[in-house]
């Protein structure tokens, strides 16, 4: 039989701080019916990222892309909806942010849905392709493969940078992806992503940590995800405590503030994964902690406070490195890739220098 819908312990308590939630996110000028998240969709950072210098670019060698300007957001919205496309689509039922698109061919036939940040970087600007139907060719053949476009991303820049393919030459990366289809050994190789692929063809600037390749923003110049992807149980990964926000209030380019406001991050997204709620809609309850308590105690009846919101937080994580040190990580696993400690990242010639006792530090005592 069908399974109907979770009943409410409060239900007055629980819809009250819903139509507070939705109400918020529709009229933010980020997330709302007039936001820049529902117009252009996660590309709508692709400016502001690319001109922070942290646009990862030929294998994270540079963090400004030349070409960015076709890889924004305005121009995904303006070609999407001048071949027929569709922008500001859901992912599912009822969102109130709206962010999807239906990418399409210049005949309208759709490529992809949704045609995101992180893939125009890691197939776009890191493999030196500078348009989106370059980037959405190579996002459909991962999708029909099941392949994950970061990681993949970051294996072909790897391959590129060993000369297995160029820079710019989107026909030279879909032969690597055809051979994944094939099953042969360098199809192999790829599809087990970055590590694996530098390990094998002998690269040592390999952008990952713990084994997980790094998303689309550069940790030299955006440093608060230098501090994330050393010390979340995750790695490299952009969901677990991403910094880019946080770029008007911590100098994305210095070392102060830096271990604080990750730690502030991770706890938030943890507070994110164990309630399931979407990325995108955090501001309301990171700015208003009660509002997320309001929607727990009218789903379950529980009568939560703040503070046990924020234990459980602290628990979600501790329970997550515990996992890790039994399987065997320890604190020479919280670093980044050597080369992002020595080699300057141009435009802004900066390198990762977070001090490691100030990495170490960013979940301890939770």
């Amino acid at each position: 039989g069908s399974v109907g819908p979770a009943a409410l312990a409060d239900p007055e308590r629980f819809r009250a701080a819903a139509r507070r939630f939705g109400q918020e996110l529709y009229n933010s000028p980020k997330t709302g019916h007039k936001g820049s998240s529902h117009l252009y969709g996660t590309a709508s950072i692709v400016g502001a990222v690319n001109e922070m210098g942290a646009f990862p670019t030929r294998n994270f060698r540079e963090g400004r892309f030349e070409e960015a300007e076709n890889l924004r957001g305005e121009h995904l919205r303006e070609v999407t909806l001048a071949r027929g496309g569709q922008v500001g689509t859901r992912c599912m039922p009822g969102c109130v942010i709206a962010c999807c698109n239906v990418f399409v061919d210049e005949g309208g036939k759709p490529i992809v849905a949704t045609l995101q940040y992180e893939t125009i970087g890691l197939l776009g600007s890191n493999l030196g392709l500078g348009t989106l139907d370059e980037v959405a060719e190579l996002n459909y053949i991962c999708n029909d493969l099941g392949l994950d476009t970061i990681e993949t991303g970051a294996a072909l820049g790897i391959a590129a940078e060993a000369g297995l393919a160029r820079f710019g030459d989107k026909d030279s990366f879909v032969a690597l992806l055809q051979e994944v289809a094939k099953g042969s050994v360098v199809g192999k190789m790829i599809g087990q992503g970055a590590v694996v692929t530098g390990r094998v063809l002998g690269v040592k600037r390999i952008p990952a940590v713990k084994g997980q390749a790094m998303p689309a923003y550069d940790p030299r110049a955006l440093k608060g995800n230098g501090v994330t992807y050393a010390t979340s149980p995750m790695g490299a990964d952009h969901t677990a405590g991403n910094a880019f926000g946080s770029r008007a209030t911590v100098n994305p380019l210095g070392i102060e503030g830096q271990r604080a406001e990750s730690r502030k991050l991770q706890l938030g997204a943890a507070m994110l994964d164990y309630t399931g709620l979407c990325l995108f809609a955090r501001p309301p309850v990171f700015a208003d902690p009660q509002l997320m308590v309001d929607l727990i105690n009218g789903r379950f009846g529980w009568g939560w406070t703040v503070q046990d919101l924020e234990r459980m937080n602290r628990t979600v994580l501790k329970l997550e490195l515990e996992f890790n040190r039994r399987a065997g990580f320890t604190s020479a696993d919280d670093r980044l890739p050597e080369y992002m400690l020595e080699e300057p990242l141009p435009p802004h010639n900066t390198v990762f220098d977070v001090p490691d006792s100030e990495v170490d530090g960013t979940l301890a005592d939770l």
